[in-house]
This record gives structure tokens, C-alpha cells and sequence, in this order.
């Protein structure tokens, strides 16, 4: 009796939410469609199907036709659908409520789709941890899959990787089935018959193993020189042809047919683990090149046992990516102790929050991620608008709300000031700086920044060879602190606007990552701090207080109140500077640009105590803009403010104070690495308000700044 295999085969097919409508399009033609239509052709091959919810959803309103293809596929026996969470979260960070909440809401819709119930999951970038199985056993899923490397790193041989094995967590259990890692390099960049003489190595005489591949759809006409490989060339074709040619000892098999007829090959318990790749990349970058040079070292046999990071530390690795896990937590609390308390259970508000629960802003690798704006503006825009929706049920419709908690979960408390109109959340412990605004009649973040930090693979761009004007490392510039806003920064003279822009110029003060107290007042939040100015390398001590003052809830308007006092024995001749960094997410596009406000506060009246705006006064400015544009870097001198205007957003933000100065602007601008290469994204526009002046000992000066975010409709 010959040797035969069980060969089970899935794609994962996913888009990030909200992505743009033309790269899903592109996808469907270049990609979703074709796939299905070749494997229509070939009746005989059965295999597994996952769809992330949005991706469904968007599939099921644009093209209904490939959901009605999908149905007759089922219907004839040859597809199996698998289900996951619906929005594709890395499943192990959520809180438990809202995996069995993701997972049930996806299964219920395939099944009200196709007529399928799925019984198997996809887990997003197979982030595993042990604690996953007593959830997704909850959520009624009884089998998933993990990558191979997953069970080497627990012990388990090559040979004995050919099934599926039975995990358990607080006595729920599920089965997981490898993935075979030769068979996901092979597919589809192998010939198809060294895919089937592969399978023949592997097949046995009882019949009973199985060969598992599942991976990325997007392999099959999205990555790049895919489409022409696979369909062009027709490498799907000759494959499927291959498989129904030698279904006499092939057997492609759909997860739950496997299911029934094998019994599992015993019971296992996982380590944390992704894919090889991944843990990779959640490494600290500078530990990366000394962990390539200690893989080398050892055997490939012995490689298996060797774990790079774990996934979790992308949110250490990038303070932004945490920032907004932690916000989605906070968001997550809201709801559900909204159900618990007042027993309303918000559908709408859930659905938000899951949409910000999507995984692909939260991690980097050789995929753009989390450099992407657009997805990060996505995910905050959903937690924003979900938190609105249970905020005016908790508070009504006009609302303050000041409190103190760890946001960041790094054992110091934030301060988080909440309105009807906006949230800015400070950081006391770091430089008393503003790390989020969240401007909500927009829904929208203007904080969702990212700093320009060294990534491993700049070392390769360094190297390259391209040519002049086409230089991506003349962008590398690193960033010693967070791209955040209020940060307090003190110039020694010879900086010039190039060396603040690279961060390469000396900071004469302690205060830009220094601790700040806390003191909250009605509506008014103080933070100050006594430091170090270094001034021709002479430490002067230098108090720096600032007073944020709220008024109207139904406005977006914060006024900054700015002492600093000299608490020195000697005169002190200052050049102080206040970062702020707005993101409006396109640094060149005509509807996104500078403008000058065309008033100035009376420096006599200022702003008054209670805060209310200053009283203004049009003025002729001889100050003009060279670029209007949100790239743009330019020292302006003599003004009382400055603006940026998205007509696309709808949004205004401008900074007006009360002491006539400079404002230096520069864009933040990050080069990451993505599908197709190396690639300039625009992250924030930097802007710096600067004044010069002396001060005697005792002596103190005074600055307001009028922080306001509007929208015309």
C-alpha cells in the first residue's frame, strides 16, 4: 500500500479598517477575485477561507457577487470558512469581554453571509499566549492555527508536526494545528512540483498525517510581482492542476473533515510566541544586529530553541503604539462600566471600540504599520467617537472632567482632562508635556504623532547606492524624546533651526523629560518644575510653572499660562522655546496648510484669570510665509501666533500669545520600510514659539498661549 497525505490548505485575507477604498479594490481585482476563480476551476481541491470583518463587510457591499461564489464553493463541499475576531486585533491584548465579543460577531456574520458557521479561528499575526484558549474556547471555537516554530520552541520534532495537538487553559480546550514553515516559503514561490515532492517526504503509509498551510492571501496577486506569478504565469493554475492530478495519494482537505476522521496527536501547552519574523521585529532595534550574529552561531537544529523578543514589547519598543493601547483600554472600561452600571449595553459604541482594536498600528516590520498615519488616525478616530457616544450618556451634553490615573500603565499617574469638546492627557513625569488632544466633534487626535527613532534596516539604506536627489538618508534624523506638545526647551545661542529640526543641537535645560508637579483647581491644571538652565556652562537654577486653564466645555480651547522665574543667584540670559506638534496627516497636500492669524492679543490686557480668550485687535503684519505648505521649514519673527488649516478634516488649530516672537516650523518626517521598499512619510509639523530675555535673580517672566481647535460645520 503507497504512502499518502492529507493536505490542508487556508488563506488569510485581510485589510486594515478604513484602509483606502482604491488599495482594497486593487486587492479584489489583483488578488480576492482571481483566487476564488481558479479554485472554482478545480473542484476537487478543498480548502479553508478566513476574512477579516471589515474586509467581509466591504467584499459583501462592492463586489456580492464573490459572497455568492463563496456560498456555492461551500455549498459543494470545497470550502471551509474560518472565522477570528472581527476587526483583527492581536486577540491577546484586548480584555477578555471583547475577544468573545470580536470572535461571536464574526462568526455570526460568515454564517448569516455564506449559510457556514465557522468553527475554526484565525489568530492575527499569530500572536500566541497560553492565556488565549479559555476565551476562544468560550467564544465556541474548537480548532486554530499556529506556526510551527510555535511547537519546535516547546520541544516537538519535525516528524511529529503532521496533526493537530490539544491545548487547555483553566480546563477549556481547543486543538491547533502547525503550519508548516516549508510549505509557507515554498507557496507560491516554489515550483509546484517541488511543492508536491515536498508532500511526498512528509506522507505515510497509515495516511493519517497532515501537511498545514495557511498564510497570507495577499501572497497571491497583492505582494509585490505576485500577481504576475501567480496568475500570469499561472502558478495557482498549474498547482491546483498538480494537486487533482495526483489525488491519489494527495488528499486537500478542509480543517473540519481532518477534524472528524483523526483524533488529535496529544495534548501541548505553547510558549508566547509570532511568527519567526515578528518576535524579530519587537526586539530593541540595536539588539537586532547582535541577535542575527548570535543566530549564526549556533546549528539550524539548534536555532529553534533560540526566541527573539515577544510581541507585547512593541509597546515599549514605540510609546505612540502603547499610547494607543492604553486609550483603547480606557475607552474599553468606559463601555462596559457603563453596561455594568447603568445596565446599558451600547452596540453602536462596542463596534467603535473594536474598529480601534485592529492590530496593524500597533506593531512595525518590514510592513509600514504603525508608521502609517492613516491607520492610526483610523484607530483613534473609532476609540474617539466610542468614547463620545458613552461619555454624553455618563456625563450629558456639556461637560468637565478632570481626573488622575496611570493611563500608560508605567506605575506614575497622568492627568486626563476631559470635555464636551476636546481631551488633552498630560504627562507630570515627562516634561509636564500635553500627549494627547483629542478634538472631538471631529474624532480626531491632532497628538497622534511619532517620533524618528533607528530602525535596523536604515543601516541598509545607508549603504545603498542611489543616486544624488534621490537620497532617503538625508531624512535620518533621531529624535531623543516623544514629538509631543508644552515641552519646555531652553536654547544656548549659536542653535539654528537646521539643529533643532535634526535634533542635533545642545538643550541647555533639564525640563523637556524632567518631572513636573501636579496641582489641579476647579478647571485649571498646574504643573511646574525648579531644574537647571546650563547657561555658558554655568548651572542656574530656573522655576518653570504652567497653568492650563478650561472654560467653556463646548469649546476646544485651552489658554497656557507660562511663569518662569529665576531662582538663581546671578542674572540669566534666556532663549526659551515651547514645543507643540500637530499632526494633519498630509504635509503637501493644497488643502492642508499654514496661515498667520490676522490678530494679535493686547499685550496690555492679555488673558484674564478666569481664562477667557484675549481680546484682539487686527494687525499689519509685515511677517509673510515663504510656503504655506505643512513640510515646510521656516523661522518666522514678530508674530503673535500661527495657524494650520485642513479644509479636508475640517479642522483649525492655531496657537495665539501675548508676548510678540518667533515661531520656528519644521515637518517630523519618519523613513520606514514597507512592502515595496523604503518610503518618506510625513508624521507631524513641528512648531516652536521662542522668546529672548534676561531675568534678575528673583525676577520672573510671563507668556499666554491660547491653544484653540475649531471646525467650520
Amino acid at each position: 500500500m503507497g504512502k499518502s497525505i492529507n493536505l490542508i490548505l487556508g488563506v488569510h485575507n485581510h485589510q486594515p479598517v478604513d484602509n483606502w477604498d482604491h488599495v482594497v479594490e486593487d486587492a479584489y481585482r489583483k488578488c480576492y477575485q482571481p483566487f476564488l476563480d481558479v479554485l472554482e476551476a478545480y473542484p476537487s481541491v478543498g480548502m479553508s477561507v478566513h476574512y477579516t470583518g471589515y474586509l467581509l463587510d466591504w467584499l459583501f457591499d462592492r463586489h456580492p457577487g464573490l459572497i455568492d461564489q463563496l456560498r456555492r464553493l461551500i455549498q459543494r463541499g470545497q470550502v471551509e470558512m474560518i472565522g477570528g475576531a472581527y476587526y483583527e486585533p492581536v486577540l491577546a491584548i484586548i480584555p477578555d469581554r471583547d475577544k468573545q465579543g470580536q470572535i461571536e460577531k464574526l462568526t455570526d456574520r460568515v454564517e448569516a453571509l455564506t449559510g457556514q458557521r465557522p468553527h475554526g479561528l484565525w489568530l492575527a499575526e499569530r500572536v500566541w499566549e497560553p492565556h488565549l484558549v479559555q476565551p476562544i474556547a468560550q467564544a465556541g471555537i474548537r480548532y486554530l492555527f499556529l506556526d510551527d516554530s510555535h511547537f519546535k520552541a516547546a520541544g516537538l520534532e519535525e516528524q511529529a508536526l503532521h496533526g493537530r495537538y490539544t491545548s487547555e487553559e483553566q480546563g477549556k480546550t481547543v486543538d491547533i494545528f502547525p503550519v508548516d514553515k516549508t510549505l509557507r516559503y515554498q507557496i507560491p514561490y516554489a515550483s509546484p512540483q517541488a511543492v508536491i515532492d515536498y508532500l511526498g517526504s512528509v506522507a505515510s503509509a497509515d495516511g493519517q498525517k497532515a501537511a498545514i498551510y495557511f498564510d497570507d492571501g495577499e501572497k497571491f496577486g497583492v505582494w509585490p510581482g505576485s500577481h504576475r506569478l501567480v496568475y500570469k504565469e499561472k502558478w495557482l493554475d498549474q498547482f491546483f492542476k498538480a494537486l487533482s492530478a495526483n489525488q491519489d495519494w494527495i488528499n486537500p482537505i478542509t480543517p473540519s473533515q481532518y477534524v472528524a476522521q483523526t483524533p488529535p496527536l496529544g495534548r501541548i501547552y505553547l510558549p508566547t510566541a509570532s511568527y519567526s519574523e515578528m518576535m524579530e521585529w519587537a526586539l530593541p532595534a540595536k539588539q537586532w544586529n547582535a541577535y542575527q550574529q548570535a543566530l549564526k552561531s549556533v546549528s539550524p537544529e539548534q536555532q529553534r530553541f533560540f526566541q527573539a523578543g515577544f510581541w507585547r514589547n512593541f509597546l515599549v519598543k514605540y510609546p505612540e503604539a502603547n499610547n494607543i493601547h492604553k486609550k483603547m483600554l480606557y475607552v474599553s472600561e468606559k463601555i462596559h462600566r457603563l453596561a455594568q452600571d447603568k445596565g446599558i449595553q451600547h452596540q453602536e459604541a462596542l463596534d467603535e471600540l473594536w474598529k480601534g482594536q485592529s492590530n496593524d498600528i500597533f506593531w512595525h516590520g518590514v510592513f509600514g504599520g504603525l508608521y502609517l498615519t492613516n491607520l492610526r488616525t483610523a484607530n483613534y478616530q473609532h476609540l474617539i467617537k466610542a468614547e463620545n457616544i458613552v461619555d454624553t450618556i455618563q456625563y450629558g451634553p456639556s461637560f468637565t472632567h478632570i481626573e488622575t490615573r496611570d493611563l500608560d500603565c508605567d506605575g506614575q499617574p497622568e492627568i486626563l482632562i476631559e470635555s464636551t469638546a476636546q481631551n488633552l492627557y498630560l504627562h507630570p513625569h515627562e516634561g509636564g508635556s500635553l500627549f494627547e488632544l483629542d478634538y472631538r466633534p471631529k474624532n480626531f487626535n491632532l497628538l497622534d504623532t511619532l517620533a524618528r527613532r533607528y530602525e535596523p534596516y536604515h543601516d541598509q539604506l545607508k549603504e545603498s547606492a542611489s543616486g544624488p536627489g534621490n537620497r532617503l538618508e538625508q531624512y535620518l534624523n533621531y529624535d531623543w524624546h516623544r514629538r509631543v506638545s508644552l515641552l519646555d526647551h531652553f536654547w544656548g545661542e549659536g542653535t539654528t533651526l537646521d539643529s533643532v529640526a535634526q535634533s542635533t543641537y545642545p538643550e541647555q535645560g533639564d525640563f523637556v523629560t524632567g518631572r513636573y508637579q501636579s496641582h489641579i483647581d476647579g478647571h485649571t491644571v498646574t504643573l511646574s518644575r525648579e531644574g537647571t538652565v546650563w547657561i555658558h556652562d554655568q548651572p542656574t537654577a530656573m522655576r518653570v510653572e504652567k497653568a492650563l486653564i478650561l472654560s467653556d466645555p463646548a469649546q476646544a480651547q485651552t489658554v497656557i499660562r507660562y511663569t518662569l522665574t529665576n531662582v538663581s543667584a546671578h542674572k540669566a540670559s534666556l532663549w526659551f522655546a515651547v514645543e507643540f506638534n500637530v499632526n494633519l496627516l498630509a504635509g503637501d497636500a493644497p488643502d492642508r496648510y499654514y496661515y498667520l492669524p490676522q490678530a494679535s492679543p493686547k499685550p496690555a490686557q492679555g488673558i484674564t484669570k478666569a481664562g477667557k480668550a484675549a481680546v484682539l485687535e487686527t494687525v499689519d503684519s509685515k511677517t509673510k510665509l515663504r510656503s504655506k505648505k505643512l513640510i515646510a521649514k521656516e523661522a518666522l519673527k514678530e508674530v503673535y501666533g500661527i495657524g494650520l488649516r485642513d479644509e479636508w478634516l475640517d479642522i483649525d488649530y492655531h496657537l495665539i500669545w501675548n508676548r510678540l516672537g518667533s515661531v520656528w516650523r519644521f515637518p517630523i518626517e519618519t523613513v520606514s520600510q514597507s512592502e515595496t521598499g523604503f518610503e518618506k512619510v510625513y508624521q507631524s509639523s513641528a512648531l516652536f514659539p521662542n522668546w529672548k530675555f534676561s531675568l534678575e535673580p528673583g525676577e520672573s517672566w510671563h507668556v499666554e498661549i491660547t491653544q484653540r481647535i475649531t471646525s467650520h460645520h
